[in-house]
């Protein structure tokens, strides 16, 4: 299962699929209470930069704005329908089942109407959490179709890219020892410190989403 242990998720959003995510917003746990509030640094001037507004529910950047667990929760699936169990399981957040904030942290609450996503931070150690490959736009159509035609591809490997102009917390994923793509920014912070404190770090595939071509692949990280 799933580790979720943290007060904070950050919400993010980009122009595009094919285009970097900007953290935007995060939200915030506060005993029984939740609150929403844009980033205060450069990196809300950024994302405004390349097109971002706001949150369609919260048009003011300057405000903190309280009770928002409800807004943000109908991006979820309706509890009601009879995959929400399986949607559970494919986030491994089934230990979560009644947390609303923990179901948004770790399944992102993607929508196909917009580019928003959530992210929580995985610092607890040790962690266990999901995250996608970002980038495959870029990946060589060669290796992705050996990944697609593989039946359990095997072989992943991460290493931290500090050089990075973009970000110094980058952390490239490799396949067979070819360049897949890179951990999604957030998770990327938090593996980069597991391996500035000389954790032990082990990734492999757990799902693989394509029709036709590759769509998204997801990694299984564990921190130990």
């Amino acid at each position: 299962m799933c580790t979720f242990q943290t007060n904070e998720i950050y919400l993010t959003w980009r122009k595009a699929v094919v285009n970097r995510r900007y953290i935007i917003g995060k939200l915030i746990k506060d005993g029984d209470s939740y609150q929403f509030q844009y980033c205060p640094d450069n990196e809300l001037e950024k994302a405004k930069a390349v097109g971002f507004e706001y949150y369609p529910a919260f048009p003011d950047v300057t405000k903190t704005y309280e009770d928002v667990l409800p807004t943000f929760s109908r991006r979820l699936i309706n509890p009601a329908r009879s995959d929400y169990d399986k949607f559970l399981k494919y986030w491994c957040a089934e230990n979560y089942k009644d947390d609303l904030f923990a179901i948004l942290g770790l399944t992102g609450a993607k929508l196909q109407t917009d580019t928003f996503e959530f992210i929580a931070p995985h610092y607890e150690v040790p962690a266990s959490f999901y995250t996608e490959v970002a980038g495959l736009q870029h990946t060589d159509e060669n290796l992705l179709n050996e990944i697609k035609n593989t039946k359990n591809p095997e072989n992943i490997s991460l290493k931290p890219e500090p050089e990075n102009k973009y970000d110094p917390y980058a952390v490239k994923v490799f396949y067979k020892e070819a360049e897949l793509g890179y951990v999604k920014i957030i998770h990327s912070s938090c593996i980069a410190k597991a391996f500035k404190d000389n954790r032990n770090i082990t990734a492999r595939i757990e799902n693989i989403i394509k029709n036709g071509s590759i769509k998204e692949i997801l990694l299984d990280i564990k921190i130990d």
